[in-house]
């Protein structure tokens, strides 16, 4: 039942945009403007709350944090390498890989774990992505920039990385996180406001700009990319937190944590990095329908019953 209550308002908003299309309330020129504004506001004050006022040491578990960074960071390496020796093209690359290693923690990671793994999983979970959410944001960053068709010149590539609105939002929040910080409470108000519109914002996004007659281009790069979401870096995870020693709590909330379906957020980060939206669009559908029945099979593979 969680998974369903996690999943359904992705479906519905995702609806609602195709219909805000159809009724010519959010072309594709405005789509693209709130693209940029989740980009570039709302997902940045989005780390600020979330993580930047996180309590990094309660609830932390060493093999859980090594395990889940371990997996994402190779899973990241391993399908960029793969998207260039598949030769897809440029504007795929960064796509493919972001899709296949960046998932929906808060929305639908956290209603999962929760039930699964109660209370004492949601805290570990909690943690765990806190020190995980700017390492996925770093990772989209720095590979869609490299894919980009302009990024032969290093040098600026990693300057625009470090640069990136999320990537300094995700440093700061990291920062701010390990000195306690406590905005003021209009600024906590303010940055909470703005981060709530990410993921509408994103998801209104990505129906207004669905061509369902575009997908036949880029189903095989989507599927396989759901298939390394959802299978490869789960499995990868469970072998590394019980390698590390972790007990059954922690092989929950590593496996629940890496099985959740791509970030919304990774179609506005594709879309103002030039990535390609129609993989990125259907990356986040099949990934999050497929999720259902991911989490059941994970589910039944972590059960400490």
């Amino acid at each position: 039942m969680a998974v369903v209550e996690g999943l359904a308002p992705v479906f519905l908003l995702i609806a609602v945009g195709l219909l805000c299309r159809q009724l010519g309330l959010l072309d594709e020129r405005g789509a693209q403007g709130l693209n940029r504004i989740v980009a570039n506001l709302a997902l940045p004050a989005l780390l600020l709350v979330k993580v930047g006022t996180a309590h990094l040491a309660t609830s932390f578990s060493l093999s859980v944090v090594t395990a889940t960074h371990l997996a994402t960071v190779g899973g990241a390496v391993g399908a960029w390498l793969l998207a260039r020796l598949w030769r897809l093209p440029s504007g795929e690359q960064g796509t493919f890989a972001q899709a296949a290693m960046r998932g929906n923690l808060a929305y639908v990671g956290f209603p999962v774990v929760l039930a699964m793994a109660g209370e004492a999983g949601l805290q570990q979970a909690a943690v765990t992505s806190a020190l995980l959410i700017p390492v996925m944001n770093l990772l989209a960053v720095t590979v869609l920039e490299l894919s980009r068709p302009a990024a032969a010149q290093r040098a600026d590539t990693a300057r625009r990385v470090l640069l990136n609105p999320l990537v300094v939002a995700a440093l700061a929040s990291l920062a701010l996180a390990s000195i306690g910080w406590r905005p003021w409470p209009w600024l906590a108000r303010t940055l909470a406001v703005l981060a709530d519109l990410a993921l509408p914002g994103a998801l209104l996004a990505l129906g207004a700009g669905l061509r369902v007659g575009r997908w036949r281009r880029v189903l095989a790069p989507a599927a396989v990319a759901a298939v390394v979401k959802l299978a490869v870096l789960p499995a990868a995870g469970l072998w590394l937190v019980r390698l590390l020693g972790g007990g059954p709590l922690e092989s929950q909330v590593t496996v629940l944590l890496l099985a959740a379906p791509t970030a919304v957020a990774s179609y506005s980060v594709a879309a103002e990095l030039e990535g390609d939206l129609d993989l990125a669009g259907v990356c986040v559908v099949w990934s999050t329908a497929g999720a259902v029945a991911a989490y059941v099979g994970w589910g039944l593979v972590v059960s400490p019953h």
